[in-house]
């Protein structure tokens, strides 16, 4: 079997799109990260997207030698790993196929916080975080891209409302730490709010190491408890 191949780059368009999703959650109220909220500040919560390029183009000024430095070696140590995650990725999802995704591309961005578009299969690291770190960041994302390909109309089935869909989602890549311990050096907290969640479903793990059943708890789950909800994911 192939597997997708991901791509460490850096696109300024891509750069701006990842600042965007963290100033949606932001306008949600969720805490900024230190770039939103520097950006909050300088611009208020609403910049234009010339702000944005006149924003990004001033960070990077004479940084732009570092790229290469950051993204080589991120690319040379997720190379190493690749096929080890997506075959384990692929048996532990109980993926049906990779949905003709060839290509996963990844941008570096100049945010603390990183973003993903299921659609276009690409997702944000940080300028901020090692290439250990961008490496979790990026089996995150992943994770994220094909939970919406194979499980998200799953969970629609379970009578799940997309919001607590979104909990869902981000509540299972903690296992993560556990299928990629040989891989990884930093922890997949995730968000506070779905710390029970998370919990249970290491629970559920142990006891059946099954995606669907583990996900069909998780939909019966946040219909109990729909307070566990974050709040500023609308």
């Amino acid at each position: 079997m192939s597997y997708p191949h991901v791509t460490f780059q850096y696109n300024i368009d891509k750069d701006i799109s990842n600042l965007k999703i963290g100033l949606a959650v932001a306008h949600n109220g969720r805490n900024n990260d230190g770039e939103i909220s520097h950006i909050v500040r300088v611009y208020d919560a609403n910049p234009t997207d010339e702000q944005l390029y006149a924003y990004v183009n001033k960070w990077w000024g004479g940084r732009e030698h570092l790229k290469p430095l950051i993204l080589e070696p991120l690319q040379s140590y997720w190379n190493s790993v690749e096929h080890s995650f997506f075959e384990t990725l692929y048996s532990n999802m109980q993926l049906d196929s990779w949905y003709e995704v060839k290509t996963i591309d990844s941008f570096l961005s100049i945010r603390y916080g990183c973003g993903y578009n299921e659609k276009e299969n690409w997702f944000a690291t940080s300028v901020h975080a090692s290439s250990f770190r961008n490496t979790a960041t990026a089996m995150h994302e992943i994770m994220h891209i094909f939970f919406h390909k194979q499980w998200w109309n799953f969970c629609v089935s379970q009578g799940i409302e997309s919001s607590y869909i979104w909990d869902i989602k981000e509540s299972f890549t903690t296992l993560l730490n556990v299928w990629f311990e040989d891989l990884l050096i930093d922890t997949d907290f995730g968000y506070p709010e779905h710390q029970n969640l998370r919990t249970k479903i290491r629970e559920w793990h142990q006891e059946k190491d099954d995606f669907k059943t583990m996900c069909e708890k998780a939909c019966l789950y946040m219909k109990e408890h729909p307070e566990e909800h974050a709040k500023w994911k609308v």
